[in-house]
């Protein structure tokens, strides 16, 4: 059901409804655990077994399938165990108990089994998610996504605020099919009955409640007029091209189709503040190869190009962050409109095992890497928080055209610009990395992405799914230029306002909003929902543990 409620090959953007109940199943299985050990099994089955549902195009991976998948699917499972324990804290039976009837029952009423079980899930779903080794696939918030009237609370809660509303509708439900069997039978008294009745009934209302006042709090901003401050027109450029392509390509394919496809734009409107080139594009690192674009490709070489449009632009490739000790990131640089190369963002959050090796500084953990997979080295993380001005100023621009000759350098910036960030591939996935950002001062999210590896529809909605939520966090605009898709163009709300369809080569210019930069309750505190889950779920367990010694005392 969870793989299901998550966007999938037959549900392209998921299904809300059947992430309410997806977790049922599973606080069933837990309630009816006979041991610790049962419990964590089966919710290690459970978290595992949704993970190889839905994030089966890992095994695309080329080579690193045996850690993008293998090796995630066993992580992610390992998490489960270790939460599994905790969610069966409520359920435990008393076996010290002489009454038969009463060995069977949990310890715990049905207010305090329902809020721990939504509290643990939403420690899960934060632990598998952040961190080096962090994957936010395959939580359960991602099916909300078609609901934009509940998920506005995220400027609030983070994506964690959605995971509790729908744990705690699975936790419900399940508690109303635990009872049922109680209703037809004669082995507990009638107040007993009645009084779990009441306590399902109240935790019932009380979670309606919470939904009504996220859909209040939703309509406000579906509703609320927001005025752009100013805007970027942008070449959004979905090349297309595998860029794992092993059939002689010296790596200008990409480059030449991307330069295609951007003619093709400017064709239909010249004028343009920005172009975006997405993730992996240039092969061979910058800065030192500045000169080598000169001349390369040698159809179009790359940086004349971008001299005859007069046009900045950004392109995922290389960057040497230490030639000494071959320290290269995953980048994306940009070039100035007359083709000088004017800095870059290296990306921070890498793909464990697959973009980079922990302890690759280590012989025994390079040698290993060697003998499993071929490569014994990766990407460097970056570690400064760049952002990029764009100029918008259109009547300079105007000015820079009437006066350009091929030989004459332009004259200085002047005039309104546009801060960006650019979150580089699954950044866009992690809340922390967007806020670093956000903080640092970005007035936009420029996601560059490639993800034509997967073949797969149901991994670019995935990724689509997760990266949204940084939009309503902190209020802001989210373009994603990806070489297959989904390439979108969001507004503060998640709301999709421009597009391109899936693995096609195609080209538009986007005219990009910016609005008025404000600060997110999520964006001032950051992830304090899951700490108060956690604060809450540490201070039951004590409880339970000094309440179970009272109990056992002689």
């Amino acid at each position: 059901m969870s793989a299901a409620a998550i966007q999938n090959e037959f549900l392209p953007l998921g299904s809300p409804f059947l992430g309410l109940f997806a977790l049922a199943p599973l606080y069933l299985a837990v309630s009816r655990s006979k041991s610790y050990a049962e419990a964590a099994c089966l919710t290690g089955l459970q978290v595992g077994a949704t993970h190889l549902l839905s994030s089966f195009w890992l095994a695309f991976f080329k080579d690193f399938a045996v850690f993008t998948l293998g090796a995630s699917a066993a992580g992610t499972a390992v998490i489960g165990l270790v939460f599994g324990c905790y969610l069966y804290l409520p359920f435990s039976k008393d076996h010290n108990r002489t009454n038969t009837l009463a060995r069977m029952q949990p310890k715990a009423s049905v207010p305090v089994r329902v809020l721990y079980f939504s509290a643990v899930w939403v420690l899960y779903e934060w632990a598998k998610s952040n961190g080096f080794l962090g994957y936010p696939w395959g939580t359960i918030h991602m099916s909300s996504w078609k609901w934009p009237l509940i998920i506005q609370i995220v400027d609030i809660t983070g994506v964690t605020g959605i995971t509790f509303l729908f744990a705690c509708c699975s936790a419900l439900t399940a508690e109303t099919l635990l009872l049922l069997p109680c209703c037809r039978t004669q082995r507990r008294s009638l107040a007993v009955l009645a009084a779990r009745c009441a306590q399902l009934r109240n935790c019932t209302a009380a979670w309606l409640c919470l939904i009504a006042a996220a859909a209040a709090y939703g309509a406000y901003h579906l509703t609320k007029d927001r005025t752009p401050v100013k805007y970027i027109d942008a070449v959004i450029v979905q090349h297309n091209v595998d860029s794992w392509n092993e059939t002689g390509d010296d790596g200008s394919l990409a480059i030449l189709t991307s330069q295609r496809l951007t003619e093709q734009a400017l064709a239909k409107q010249p004028q343009a503040d920005l172009i975006i080139w997405s993730e992996s594009v240039i092969p061979y690192a910058m800065p030192q190869s500045h000169s080598f674009y000169t001349a390369f490709p040698l159809q179009n070489p790359l940086v004349p190009f971008i001299k005859e449009h007069r046009i900045p632009i950004i392109i995922g490739g290389p960057v040497t962050l230490d030639a000494q000790k071959h320290f290269y990131g995953n980048s994306a640089v940009l070039f100035g409109r007359d083709g000088t190369y004017n800095g870059f963002y290296s990306k921070m959050q890498l793909v464990p095992f697959a973009e980079v090796i922990p302890y690759g500084e280590t012989e025994w953990m390079r040698t290993f890497m060697q003998n499993i997979v071929g490569f014994s080295s990766g990407w460097t993380p970056g570690t400064s928080l760049t952002l990029f001005d764009i100029p918008l100023d259109d009547t300079q621009k105007e000015q820079d055209a009437a006066a350009y000759t091929q030989h004459d350098a332009l004259p200085p910036i002047t005039g309104d610009t546009a801060r960006i960030s650019v979150p580089i591939c699954f950044e866009d996935a992690f809340p922390s990395v967007c806020r670093a950002l956000f903080l640092r001062g970005s007035e936009a999210f420029l996601n560059i992405t490639n993800d034509s590896w997967s073949r797969m529809a149901s991994a670019e909605y995935q990724h689509f799914a997760v990266a949204a939520f940084r939009s309503i966090e902190f209020r802001t605009t989210l373009v994603r230029t990806t070489n297959s898709g989904y390439s979108v163009l969001l507004d503060p709300t998640g709301r999709i306002q421009k597009d391109m369809p899936l693995f096609s080569a195609c080209s538009d210019t986007w005219t990009i909003p910016i609005y008025e930069r404000t600060l997110t309750i999520y964006a001032r505190l950051g992830d304090w929902f899951p700490a108060v889950c956690l604060i809450a779920a540490a201070a039951y367990a004590v409880l339970f543990r000094i309440k179970a010694r009272f109990r056992s005392a002689p």
